[in-house]
C-alpha cells in the first residue's frame, strides 16, 4: 500500500511542509520508503 503527501496532507489536515516532514521521519525510521512520488509501508 502506498501514500502521497497530499493523502496525508488532507488525512491530518496539514499542511504540505509538515506532513513532507512527517512522511521524511517515517522514511528514516523505516516505517516507509520512497518510491517516485509515492510512500510505500514496508
Amino acid at each position: 500500500e502506498s501514500v502521497t503527501v497530499a493523502t496525508v496532507r488532507d488525512l491530518f489536515g496539514t499542511s504540505r511542509k509538515y506532513a513532507l516532514a512527517f512522511l521524511e521521519y517515517l522514511d528514516r525510521q523505516h516505517i516507509t520508503r520512497r518510491v517516485g512520488d509515492e510512500r510505500v509501508l514496508l
